[in-house]
């Protein structure tokens, strides 16, 4: 390799390692080497290569002289970032596809820097030069180069564009960089036939000329624009914008391009932007890829030339069809397709992909499909650079780039570029580190006893892309509900199903998927609800031993308002709440079928929403709820640090009433608030308390301490206990009371529903309308965890426990301060019987530490959270097993830290936020940053929306999407979003933050 530097003029030093840690080990070793000895660069990078064998740890050092060198190996002694390093473990031989954009994201002049600085690029930008004047066209290098071209016409951009891709490869073959696979978008699809050797130089020219020609002859004023939306979404902003409007690309699930009528372009742009969605009008003005340019077609073909694509050694794979194109494909037809139809890189890459590539360079002076490559490929694993910055000189990207692409190499050749051959080792350089090893035995701390480390999460709902249509043949579908006329739900979507040619509406008998509509009740009356659910359950609950045909797949509960899935949704409607969760539990007693649930907003669907309602069927969702033409999924996020803890309030324990207390909860409930200085505490039971069972509560605290009979669903029973004992009212209300009954959904009665319900729901509706409270009482109500994801035989129980914990949120939205902790197993509970309750530790639920679940309920903050100690390994393999996914994804029991750097460990979160915008914005002072102003409009582009993202995921552990980023969000939202955001990279001991989607599937 001739070339003796990175495109920067910068040497790049390499250290490896056979343990990532010691990287950081050596940098110090040579850091301290090159204080002492004050070497050259060249020369400790030639030292390094020649005396050392590249390991699987490697990380490389671009550096000009010692200042730039000892700055960045400072930075990687103390496990920090620089920018001038770049790290990778990579053991694969990284398959790369050069990727050759088309026009929008040119400028004159846009490749002067490379021209004037990198003999490789002009000696290439020269031949293509050559190559377009020899056929009778304008020389690209007056737009490419200088910008002094006025005329500025499509074959001077697309020519200057061409040119400028084809160079920019040339440039990283001298650095031995070479392809696997050539990916073109529109334009680029020529470079990129070009650069895979399918066709040779004149007929890229002569292809770029012909598109060229035809496009100028295109009479109107057009236009076109890119949007952060997939092709679903863009269809239905243009169906809502005057003008004619087509797609012309789509590139990824949440980027696509529009083109059309310039006024219209320009009218949907301003739609988009107002519903929050990334708009951007590109510098086009005509519009590709539509239905316009096929008229011009014939005249298209006539000036191609007469070729054809040759045997090539590198795939060209295509955008306009979606495959490797090759010999057999007629050369005139493909370039009029390239020419007409709607480019699909998004097909192309998954195609790549699939081939191996897990590697793309864009070759462009500014990326364009950096932001949908990193939507497409692994973006954890995939390793995608660009080649150039409008606002940074084309060789400082490049060689960043060049240098990471290297480095990903194992076996790269960077002997030619650090000079090895040129420097005699140097004296005393310190040897490479190794591991130490301690191979004596440490005393290990015993494992925590079981139940007394908890986990918390909250029920939350995230944002989903819409499912994808499904490519089998036929489906077949059947509707059915115990009061079918009830809503016109059914009706909409029959319709949408015969609508469909890949559906059909069938009976039971022959369907593979069975939808079960939920009767319409829409009252928001507890007491009403538990009646029309125990008073009729043969009306109410579907007959799911016929319902679940021979044929059956799946069976679908359609609810409407059951969840508060936006903090703009009135909350979830009691009985269908209920429903759902009786549905879930009804689930594990066909274990070889999928329960589902979706919930609408409305009965009142429009066509959109039923189609939509319909791809939801189709797809392997388990919890879905559609808002505004959206979907969501459920997910359980977990609660850690300080900011879901508040103190414990003992003002609080002024006047406590427990509901329930005679049972296990209650009573632990009573001692924990005696021992922490309760002034009094009230005990309402059915059958009240012996005075040994009080003495045992108060444990001889000087406490006021009552124990009355009463009966909380009985009004008059409850007025008549309040009038003598609630004095000035609770301060703190904990509604324990609950019963259960335990039996598959064929053996409920309607006695037994009204007895499970009546306990928690009824009684507490008594409670907080009877019973006197304070201005500021706090109420928390003991639910139970089965009714966020059911269980075997518990119809009634789950049941009862969703709608109490729809009750909290009730009882919030009229200004109580009321939670619902769901709880997993209590110790020495007897709300169930002995086979139940081992069955519920056969799943791998742990009998939790009353104390410390007590403090957990009374110290948390914000949602009603869920509260458990679990066996998580026994756990995962009960779930799997009922063909649900594993809600936590760690098995460890001991709960750790986020990982997050050290940098900023004890920095606020928007200390962080706004120091890492300014530095992508390159800004010198961070509190300049305006944190109310949207990201976009301080200037976050594509490319600094991936990098703030990256520096935001390696200094906080969690991670944003990109189309949140670019969607209008400000800084502020940026860092609400980032506190409820997950861990993106869990360590080996650390429990994932975001938790999977529950239920079964």
């Amino acid at each position: 390799m001739a070339v003796r530097s990175l495109p920067d003029g910068r040497i790049p030093v390499l250290l490896s390692a056979h343990e990532e840690d010691l990287i950081s080990q050596d940098a110090a070793a040579i850091l301290d080497y090159l204080h002492r000895f004050e070497p050259s660069v060249p020369a400790v990078a030639a030292t390094v290569l020649r005396i050392r064998r590249v390991r699987r740890h490697r990380a490389v050092v671009r550096a000009a002289d010692r200042t730039e060198l000892a700055a960045a190996l400072g930075k990687l002694a103390r496990g920090e970032q620089h920018p001038l390093v770049v790290r990778s473990s990579m053991t694969v031989r990284p398959r790369i596809a050069f990727v050759c954009p088309g026009q929008g994201n040119q400028w004159p002049a846009m490749g002067a820097d490379a021209y004037r600085r990198l003999p490789d690029y002009r000696a290439e930008a020269d031949n293509c030069a050559a190559a377009f004047v020899a056929a009778g066209h304008p020389s690209p290098l007056p737009y490419l180069v200088d910008g002094t071209e006025r005329h500025r016409s499509q074959v001077h951009i697309q020519g200057a564009q061409f040119t400028h891709c084809v160079s920019l490869a040339q440039v990283w073959r001298c650095y031995g960089i070479l392809p696997t696979v050539c990916i073109g978008h529109s334009l680029g699809e020529v470079a990129a036939a070009y650069l895979a050797g399918a066709i040779c130089l004149a007929d890229a020219v002569a292809i770029v000329a012909a598109r060229a020609a035809v496009v100028d002859q295109l009479a109107g004023r057009y236009g076109m624009a890119a949007l952060g939306v997939g092709i679903d979404e863009a269809a239905r902003l243009i169906g809502e914008t005057a003008g004619w409007l087509e797609v012309s690309a789509v590139n990824g699930p949440a980027s696509s391009v529009v083109s059309g009528d310039h006024d219209a372009v320009v009218a949907l742009v301003g739609l988009a932007e107002q519903r929050g969605v990334f708009a951007r009008v590109i510098d086009v003005d005509y519009p590709g890829h539509t239905s316009a340019l096929e008229p011009l077609r014939a005249k298209f073909s006539e000036l191609l030339p007469p070729s054809r694509f040759v045997d090539a050694p590198v795939e060209f794979v295509s955008s306009a069809c979606g495959k490797v194109i090759g010999t057999d494909d007629d050369f005139n037809d493909y370039w009029c397709q390239n020419l007409c139809n709607t480019v699909r890189f998004d097909q192309a890459v998954r195609l790549a992909t699939e081939r191996g590539v897990n590697a793309f360079v864009e070759l462009s002076a500014h990326p364009s499909l950096l932001s949908s490559l990193t939507d497409l490929a692994d973006d954890e694993s995939a390793l995608i650079v660009g080649c150039g910055r409008r606002d940074a000189p084309t060789t400082d990207q490049l060689a960043a780039s060049i240098a990471a692409l290297a480095v990903a190499e194992r076996g790269y050749r960077w002997n030619g570029l650090a000079g090895a051959d040129d420097h005699r080792p140097l004296p005393n350089f310190p040897n490479a580190p190794m591991k130490a090893i301690h191979l004596w035995a440490e005393p290990e701390p015993l494992p925590p006893v079981a139940g007394s480390v908890l986990t918390m999460a909250v029920e939350c709902w995230r944002p989903q892309a819409m499912p994808q249509r499904s490519n089998r043949a036929r489906h077949r579908i059947a509707i059915v509900g115990p009061a079918i006329t009830d809503t016109p739900v059914p009706d909409r979507l029959a319709e949408s199903i015969a609508a469909r040619p890949d559906c059909e509406l069938t009976g039971v008998d022959e369907a593979e998927i069975t939808v079960v509509i939920a009767p319409a009740l829409t009252g928001t009356d507890a007491i009403a609800a538990v009646a029309e659910i125990a008073g009729r359950p043969e009306v109410v609950l579907p007959d799911y031993g016929t319902a679940v045909g021979p044929r059956c797949r799946s069976v679908w509960l359609i609810t409407v308002g059951g969840e508060q899935v936006t903090p703009g949704d009135p909350v979830g409607l009691p009985a269908q709440a209920a429903l759902t969760a009786m549905h879930r539990s009804v689930g594990f007693e066909f274990p070889d079928h999928r329960f589902a649930h979706l919930d609408l907003p409305s009965p009142d669907i429009d066509t959109d929403t039923a189609r939509a309602c319909v791809d939801v069927l189709l797809s392997d969702a388990v919890e879905v709820a559609i808002r505004n033409r959206r979907c969501f999924a459920r997910v359980l996020r977990e609660c850690r640090g300080p900011g879901w803890e508040r103190p414990l309030d003992v003002a609080a324990l002024d006047n406590v009433v427990i509901s329930g207390g005679s049972g296990v909860i209650g009573r632990q409930y009573a001692r924990y608030c005696v021992a922490h200085g309760a002034r009094r505490v009230i005990l309402l039971s059915r059958n009240g308390m012996d005075p040994a069972e009080l003495d045992h509560v108060t444990s001889g605290h000087a406490v006021e301490v009552h124990a009355p009979r009463c009966d909380i669903t009985n009004p008059t029973a409850l007025s008549a206990v309040a009038a003598e004992y609630a004095g000035d009212g609770a301060s703190l209300l904990i509604h324990a009371a609950g019963a259960a009954r335990f039996a598959t959904h064929n053996q409920i009665t309607s006695a037994d529903l009204h007895q499970v319900f009546a306990a928690k729901v009824i009684g507490l509706a008594r409670l907080v309308t009877i019973w006197p409270l304070r201005r500021d009482t706090r109420i928390l109500l003991c639910s139970s965890l089965s009714g966020v994801w059911g269980g075997y035989s518990h119809v009634a129980y789950a049941g009862c426990n969703r709608m109490l914990d729809v009750l909290a949120g009730h009882l919030r939205a009229a200004g109580l301060d009321c939670t619902a902790m769901r709880w997993g197993l209590w110790q020495g509970t007897d709300i169930a019987g002995a086979d139940e309750i081992a069955r519920v530790e056969r799943s791998g639920l742990v009998a939790m530490e009353p104390d410390a679940a007590i403090t957990a309920s009374l110290r948390h903050r914000g949602d009603d959270p869920i509260i458990l100690a679990a066996d998580f390994d026994r756990l995962r393999i009960f779930l799997e097993t009922q063909g649900m996914s594993m809600p936590f994804t760690s098995a460890s029991c001991e709960p750790q830290p986020m990982a997050v750097s050290a940098e900023t460990a004890d920095r606020p979160l928007a200390e962080v936020v706004r120091t890492e915008l300014a530095a992508a914005l390159s800004l010198r002072d961070p509190a300049s940053v305006d944190l109310g102003a949207a990201l976009v409009d301080l200037g976050v582009d594509s490319l600094l929306a991936l990098d703030l993202r990256t520096r935001l995921r390696r200094l906080t552990g969690r991670s944003i999407a990109l189309a949140r980023l670019l969607g209008g969000i400000t800084g502020s939202e940026l860092i609400d979003a980032l506190q409820t955001a997950t861990n993106h990279e869990p360590a080996a001991a650390t429990r994932q933050a975001e938790v999977m989607e529950t239920g079964k599937g």
